[in-house]
């Protein structure tokens, strides 16, 4: 007990380092104007001098976690040969967590990881950019994610292991694609924590203004968020079975209450015409530039990532091959489809009662339920409905966040991409839970939530940018996956399928290139920042540096040193997230004053997407000839 206590005190020194250095970092961006001198009267400045101290102190002590008394440490074998998982491979065992994973629980996961603050701020938005042709968004939206989804469960499940977002790809392309992958998976749902909980203070603030402005939240409403975003993660540490079948239960009043919404709203009169300030203001018509762009801008995506909750633990899903296939199948089919359906029907009636009542523009759903009838009575009983909604959707999405997140750190810790003290157990006085490390693992997550909500100060919109644009380059690489590994496929239907995957990656650039360039800069640039990271830590450990005695994991920076044969892939991948970048930037210069220009590079981006397939096919499939991997099909 006094070495869980000790750990945890260090790590939270270290994260309230980090969040006081960067908090006082952005209030002396304010402070430009001022000389040296007349900074170093300044209190914010030695506030962020004390945080640097602090967070370097704290991040010095940190030695590597003990093993729990009685319990030798495991050598940890690589997946370089086995794409099975170890039958010995630590897990919670069923005394102290329950049985593997129901129908009921897989639902859970997949449409309680969809069924977030997306579908409170996306359709507002979404009409204010598209007007009545919003639906197009939703559809282009729901076709992409299902082709995306289709591709990723149906080759997800040749390999039933928890972990296999990431460890399909290393058995492709081998470990220096995973470090981007990783990267890119662990800081998407490290923030999508922090973006529920702004979302949940935001729709608290209708209740409460002091916790919200036009700028965004207050400092009150940020306290608020850092808060719930470690409540949310905290609540992860409860009992494994209590967790998803309170994630089930939240899933299904997350679902009905928009149900009850979209029903009510359809049956009632809206306000009179004119009574918002924005009345007889009509978005301009769609044209296909406002559709794509608005797939990220406007939450479209963010409203539909979460499915593939599944994907990352379909090796604790109950039953056997067939069995688990046809839950997982019913769990993420289910959802893409059901949400596309119950977000096109609450687009509609929120159209219906934007033109009624002329509000005006991101008018919420409470403020517009609050002006109607229904057979002639006000909604008052709806209004707290939906506000309650406005709380717990955002707030269930972040736990299967969180909850998916652990597994994935906890597969990667054993396979040493990040520290091994992630995955080896500890003696725990939490309830259920004799011998765990997950508590662990939640807390390095919620120190990287809390860091990014402070840094963004609480904005919903750049914390779902972040959480989008990495997930979209892992669902991009997944689909590559299938096509390198097409020999693992059966007859049939599964033969087409490295046609979508194709098609879906090509979209997934379009999607990207449309965005505006500030969102895809930023997400691009925590994913080479997390890569950067989980590429230099080990090399500083492997050359003794200070204070980093602890970063066990692999130096697998030291392959690109060498001729190894996992350099390729990791190249094509990094030149062509640059070009999509750089095309990005090109497309915000280019606007839309010119129809020609906007389709011919529209043109090159769809001509390098492709090269870029065909080079990560052949460079995955030259990896497996040179590593001669095997695989079983299950």
């Amino acid at each position: 007990m006094r070495h869980a206590l000790n750990a945890i005190a260090r790590v939270l020194l270290c994260a309230a380092g980090f969040v006081i250095a960067i908090y006082g970092t952005l209030q002396l961006d304010r402070l430009k104007s001022l000389s040296f001198r007349e900074v170093l009267h300044e209190p914010i400045f030695w506030l962020t001098v004390f945080g640097s101290v602090l967070t370097a102190i704290a991040f010095a002590v940190l030695q590597r976690p003990r093993a729990s008394a009685g319990r030798a440490p495991q050598p940890v074998a690589t997946v370089e040969a086995r794409t099975e998982p170890r039958k010995d491979e630590p897990s919670e065992s069923p005394a102290e967590d329950g049985d593997k994973l129901s129908l009921v629980e897989v639902v859970g996961l997949a449409a309680g990881g969809v069924i977030g603050s997306g579908w409170l701020l996306a359709v507002p938005g979404l009409h204010e950019r598209l007007g009545e042709a919003a639906l197009l968004g939703w559809a282009a939206g729901g076709v992409l994610m299902l082709t995306i989804a289709v591709v990723m469960v149906e080759f997800g499940l040749i390999s039933q292991r928890t972990g296999g977002l990431l460890f399909h790809p290393h058995d492709a392309f081998g470990p220096l694609v995973v470090i981007i992958l990783a990267a890119s998976l662990w800081i998407s749902y490290a923030i999508n924590p922090a973006a529920q909980a702004a979302a949940a203070v935001d729709g608290l603030a209708e209740i409460v203004p002091a916790l919200a402005g036009p700028g965004g939240l207050t400092g009150t409403g940020s306290v608020l968020a850092v808060l719930v975003t470690a409540a949310i993660i905290g609540f992860v540490l409860l009992p494994r079975r209590l967790v998803l079948r309170t994630n089930a239960v939240l899933t299904l009043v997350k679902i009905a209450l928009p149900v009850v919404l979209v029903v009510c709203l359809a049956l009632a009169a809206p306000a009179l015409a004119g009574s918002g300030p924005g009345a007889g203001a009509t978005p301009p018509g769609p044209t296909s530039t406002g559709v794509l762009s608005a797939l990220i801008t406007s939450g479209v995506i963010y409203a539909y990532i979460g499915f593939q909750a599944p994907l990352d633990v379909t090796g604790e899903v109950r039953g056997g091959p067939r069995a688990v296939a046809r839950r997982v199948r019913w769990a993420v089919y289910g959802t893409v489809v059901g949400s596309f359906l119950l977000y096109s029907a609450l687009q509609l009636v929120y159209a219906e009662h934007m033109a009624g009542s002329g509000a005006e523009h991101g008018t919420s759903y409470a403020r517009l339920t609050d002006s109607a009838t229904l057979i002639g009575a006000p909604m008052d009983w709806l209004v707290v409905l939906v506000r309650l909604a406005a709380i717990i959707a955002p707030i269930g999405s972040g736990i299967v966040f969180t909850y998916a997140l652990s597994r994935e750190v906890y597969a990667l810790s054993a396979e040493r991409y990040v520290p091994s003290g992630l995955h080896e157990p500890r003696a725990s006085r939490l309830p259920g839970r004799t011998s765990d490390s997950f508590w662990l693992i939640l807390l390095v997550n919620l120190v990287l939530a809390l860091v990014v909500l402070v840094a963004v100060g609480g904005d919903w919109h750049t914390l779902a940018v972040l959480n989008t644009i990495p997930i979209l380059i892992l669902y991009a690489v997944t689909c590559v996956v299938l096509a390198v590994r097409s020999e693992l496929l059966g007859a049939g239907f599964q033969q087409l399928l490295p046609v979508a995957a194709y098609a879906a990656f090509v979209a997934i650039a379009l999607v990207v290139n449309e965005s505006a360039w500030d969102r895809v800069w930023k997400g691009v640039a925590v994913i080479a920042w997390g890569s950067l990271v989980l590429l230099v830590l080990p090399w500083l450990h492997h050359l003794r540096f200070p204070g980093l005695g602890w970063y066990d994991a692999k130096n697998h920076g030291a392959r690109l040193f060498s001729r190894d044969p996992a350099n390729r892939p990791f190249v094509v991948l990094a030149v062509y997230l640059a070009a999509l970048t750089l095309l990005s930037a090109v497309r915000h210069r280019v606007g839309d004053d010119s129809v020609w220009s906007v389709w011919s590079l529209r043109g090159l981006v769809m001509i390098v997407a492709s090269g870029a397939f065909v080079l990560l096919v052949g460079a995955g499939r030259r990896y497996l000839r040179q590593t001669q991997l095997t695989t079983t099909r299950t």
